[in-house]
């Protein structure tokens, strides 16, 4: 469509897509005052979808059992997160007759494994670094530091370092573990933290920033 506006509203970042072009801000810093004046706007949103209040034509879509060659796993389709949706969609989209894996790592971390056949198998929600890193009061730190293959002298690196291994480890377990099953695997990595996981793993990786916003352009496409 002419003058639309894709927004995508995360815990932690509002992205969105006009005329081509993609956005960005912290969550903490948006205002609908940043965004372009538009014929037509859509929403996915699993964050806080007041920030736009006063944006009366806003759409927000829902995530569907079916789209094209996608069908969600889940028995409620609505309760499956738009993100994670919208992710899957354009991957299938992307790259037909392939076996996917799709990792997004932002607030939460979550698998979702799609086959060739365009069938999803189901998911894991795990939390993301930042919550992962707050979630022991005692040891609380808002690192975005990966740093692994160490042990630590003092409490503050131990826990940088504890976990950042175990975040990793979990990523690295779930790829060995359908590659092992499916070894045509493609693994497309998206997310706030998804550029910092790339460097550190030792898997061929499709780095894809605005798979979301992406998956929100051809889904809008449709209506």
């Amino acid at each position: 469509m002419d003058n639309t506006l894709l927004i995508d509203i995360g815990n932690s970042a509002v992205k969105w897509l006009f005329n081509g072009k993609y956005y960005s801000t912290l969550t903490a810093d948006f205002s609908v005052d940043l965004l372009p004046k538009a014929d037509h706007i859509f929403v996915a949103c699993v964050g806080d979808r007041s920030i736009l209040e006063g944006l009366n034509q806003a759409v927000f879509v829902d995530s569907q059992a079916s789209f094209g060659q996608f069908k969600s796993a889940y028995e409620k389709p609505q309760d499956l997160g738009i993100d994670r949706f919208l992710a899957m969609i354009t991957t299938v989209d992307q790259y037909p007759s392939q076996n996917n894996l799709i990792i997004d790592a932002g607030s939460a971390l979550t698998f979702d494994l799609v086959l060739k056949n365009g069938e999803h198998q189901g998911g894991l929600i795990m939390p993301g670094l930042g919550v992962l890193r707050r979630s022991f009061t005692q040891f609380q730190s808002d690192s975005k530091k990966l740093t692994l293959n160490s042990i630590a002298s003092n409490t503050e690196d131990g826990w940088e370092f504890g976990t950042a291994n175990m975040f990793m480890n979990a990523i690295e377990a779930q790829i060995e573990q359908y590659n092992d099953k499916y070894g045509d695997l493609r693994i497309v990595l998206t997310g706030g933290d998804a550029k910092m996981i790339t460097y550190r793993l030792n898997q061929k990786i499709e780095l894809k920033p605005n798979l979301v916003l992406n998956g929100l352009a051809l889904y809008t496409q449709s209506i």
